[in-house]
């Protein structure tokens, strides 16, 4: 594969053994992955390389109550701890959402 710093990726970030998680909470998806390319833009701050969202999954155009939900991270290990964290935040919202 080429050497992607030559498009501002990180140093040894290779897009085919990149980080990828995907845990599945009921029917939302909790996605966390490597991005390769620092998404800080401060640059006086660390660099963020990984990314977690949260998804509806399958096709749909039902409204997701975490579309806005992002947190990016610096290293690897952030996102492994953020991506446990938002699979806590969604069964925490199911679990009240079904006691009402």
């Amino acid at each position: 594969m080429k050497d992607l710093e030559q498009f501002g990726f990180r140093k040894g970030f290779n897009w085919e053994t990149r980080f990828d998680l995907k845990t599945e909470v009921g029917k939302y998806l909790v996605s966390t992955i490597d991005l390769g390319l620092n998404h800080q833009f401060d640059v006086t701050l660390p660099p963020l390389y990984y990314e977690t969202m949260i998804f509806i999954k399958g096709n749909t155009f039902e409204e997701n109550p975490f579309e806005y939900y992002r947190e990016r991270y610096t290293t690897e290990e952030e996102a492994r701890l953020g991506h446990k964290k938002a699979i806590e935040y969604v069964e925490k919202w199911l679990a009240e959402k079904s006691d009402k």
